[in-house]
């Protein structure tokens, strides 16, 4: 292998790098010898590591860190009839929703259904991720099966939404296998659409699918032979599961459970179209906001949504032990 170098630098670096391998040799461990070769060598030029993290550096500077700086430092300026006053900066927007009970109900509510919903998809997702991770043999009818979850999700978003009415509606088909063929009840329940219970059943149907794909692709990738060895040592199917399967799935389980929090925490579509207007979340309250518009309570609102979330992931985090599981 031939190797040209332009610089004093990087022939002095090269030569180290020789040195080291060679008393690594000596020592009679090729192992050592490799791991040497394989960490050592010339200093990457500073402007070629900028080069790397360049991108990366820009796209999350752009996307992420810029707009939530934006956000906070519109919730800190001054309210004015037709928008805000930049640089006069105030926590009044801070005051004014902390000032009625309105957004602390509000927020309440919204984690409350957020758990209940992150709970019910993890119910409802890893029976179908260990079905079709573990139970189906064959590649070909894994990815078919796992199309066939997901083929609801390639329509649109509102349309999924609105599908719920002619199930929930008071002409729906519960309502009609209620009062016309079991005859449970006189007249149609009218509560079931415009209610918790359908917004939670409808976020549930939505947001599965987050649930199931991570579950899905952890349990996929399992050592078999951490199974094999749990059952050759007497463990009947449901310990193997207890001991070794579930413990290694967990962060599948983790990874679900932030995407399906975050997402259901933010959510105001399905909680407006759903709730008809007489349920809140803290989405709705952002938009109401900005539809007034108060920009700085909208900007203030959503800073805190932000902030109960990280604290939600971040307990996510420290409580499902990852790192020990891993």
């Amino acid at each position: 292998m031939v190797i040209s170098l332009s610089s004093n630098g990087d022939h002095h670096a090269l030569d180290e790098a020789r040195a080291e391998v060679a008393e690594a040799e000596s020592l009679g461990s090729p192992e050592v010898a490799l791991a040497v070769h394989a960490t050592s060598g010339p200093a990457r030029s500073p402007l070629a590591t900028l080069a790397w993290i360049a991108p990366g550096s820009i796209w999350l500077i752009l996307f992420l860190i810029a707009p939530l700086l934006m956000i906070v430092l519109v919730s800190l300026w001054q309210r004015t009839p037709v928008g805000f006053e930049p640089f006069s900066f105030t926590f009044e927007a801070y005051t004014r929703i902390f000032d009625t009970p309105v957004y602390l109900n509000t927020l309440r509510d919204t984690i409350i259904r957020a758990i209940i919903v992150t709970g019910l998809c993890i119910l409802i997702g890893y029976p179908i991720a260990f079905f079709l991770a573990r139970c189906v043999k064959t590649i070909k009818f894994q990815i078919a099966l796992f199309i066939v979850v997901l083929a609801p999700f390639w329509v649109a978003y509102v349309v999924r939404i609105i599908a719920w009415l002619p199930v929930l509606g008071r002409q729906g088909v519960i309502n009609y296998f209620l009062v016309d063929v079991i005859n449970v009840v006189d007249e149609p329940i009218s509560a079931l659409f415009y209610s918790t219970f359908a917004i939670t059943l409808a976020l549930v149907q939505l947001y599965v699918l987050f649930m199931v794909t991570p579950i899905f692709f952890q349990l996929a990738t399992l050592d078999n032979a951490a199974i094999e060895a749990a059952r050759d040592l007497g463990a009947n199917p449901g310990k193997v599961f207890r001991e070794v399967i579930f413990p290694l799935s967990l962060p599948g389980v983790l990874i679900g459970c932030i995407f399906v929090f975050v997402l259901v925490m933010g959510e105001f579509a399905t909680v407006r179209i759903i709730g008809g207007g007489t349920i809140q979340s803290v989405g709705t309250l952002v938009n109401d906001y900005y539809t007034i518009p108060d920009l700085p309570a909208a900007a203030a609102a959503a800073t805190i949504l932000v902030a109960v979330m990280t604290v939600g992931v971040a307990i996510l985090l420290r409580f499902s032990k990852i790192r020990e599981v891993v």
